[in-house]
């Protein structure tokens, strides 16, 4: 059946010449749905999030429960510092860079200087780059 598809595709629909003028009830029922449609998802978003506060909370009663059983210690909320730095550990590997300057204002000052002595910036620019 699906090789006969693959060699024999459908013909497409041509539309049809009656075309069906929308009367102005028929648009406002349709605006009057979407209106109700959004209203609905609202609402469904608003119970949504208090289900989850409510569970938050929850959970926040529970382990204040734990930590006055076992006698512990608050945990102090994270830091931004510690929160950013957490995202940059993902690959771990080698020391980290340290950017000194902007790239930007790099580029500039090096445009600038080429401006100013061609040859001496490109005699520069070639100091810099290693050769095995």
């Amino acid at each position: 059946m699906m090789m006969l598809k693959m060699f024999m595709p459908s013909m497409p629909k041509m539309p049809e010449s009656e075309k069906k003028e929308e009367s102005a009830e028929s648009r406002e029922e349709a605006k009057e749905q979407e209106r109700l449609k959004a209203n609905e998802a609202k609402r469904i978003e608003k119970e949504r999030t208090e289900k989850y506060a409510k569970l938050k909370d929850g959970a926040k009663d529970e382990r204040a429960k734990m930590r006055e059983k076992y006698k512990l210690a608050d945990s102090p909320p994270p830091s931004d510092v510690e929160e950013e730095s957490s995202d940059e550990d993902e690959d771990g590997f080698g020391p980290k860079k340290t950017v000194d300057e902007d790239p930007v204002a790099q580029a500039k000052a090096l445009a600038e200087k080429a401006m100013s002595d061609p040859l001496g910036a490109a005699t520069q620019s070639m100091d810099k780059l290693k050769f095995w």
